[in-house]
C-alpha cells in the first residue's frame, strides 16, 4: 500500500514536466513517472518475493491516481486528462500518458517479477528470508 502511494504522489508531482523541441511539448515527465511506478512495483515485487503483491502496488498506484484525476476539492485536478479548446495542450498527453501508462507499468512488472522469482525456484535457489 504505502509502494503505491508513495509511486502515486510522486509520480504526479513528477509527471508535468514537459521539455519543448521547438514548438513541440514532449511529456519526458510523464514517461519518468511511469518508469519510476514501474520499478517501484517491481520493487516492492521482488522484496517480498511475491508477484501478486507487485500487482497490488500497481493496482493502489492506479487508484491513487483516478482520485488524483478528479476534481473533488480543487478547481482544477491534480492530473489533467482533457481540455475544451481544439488543440490539446501538452500537460494535457502527459496526463493521460501517466493515467494510462499506469497500467502498463504494471503489468510490466509483474511479468518480470514472475519471471525472475520462476527463475529463481527453477535454479533451486533457496528464498530469501524476509523481514
Amino acid at each position: 500500500m504505502v509502494g503505491g502511494i508513495l509511486a502515486a504522489v510522486l509520480g504526479t508531482s513528477l509527471h508535468n514536466h514537459v521539455v519543448y523541441a521547438g514548438e513541440t511539448g514532449l511529456p519526458v515527465g510523464a514517461l519518468l513517472a511511469v518508469v519510476f511506478s514501474c520499478a517501484v512495483a517491481l520493487l516492492v515485487g521482488l522484496w517480498r518475493r511475491n508477484a501478486v503483491l507487485s500487482a497490488v502496488t500497481g493496482a493502489v498506484t492506479y487508484l491513487v491516481l483516478g482520485l488524483f484525476s478528479l476534481d473533488l476539492l480543487n478547481e482544477a485536478p491534480l492530473i489533467v486528462t482533457g481540455a475544451s479548446a481544439e488543440e490539446q495542450p501538452p500537460v494535457v498527453t502527459a496526463g493521460l500518458l501517466w493515467l494510462f501508462g499506469q497500467a502498463v507499468a504494471t503489468i510490466a512488472a509483474v511479468l518480470i517479477c514472475a519471471r525472475v522469482l520462476g527463475r529463481d525456484r527453477n535454479a533451486g535457489r533457496p528464498p530469501v528470508a524476509g523481514p
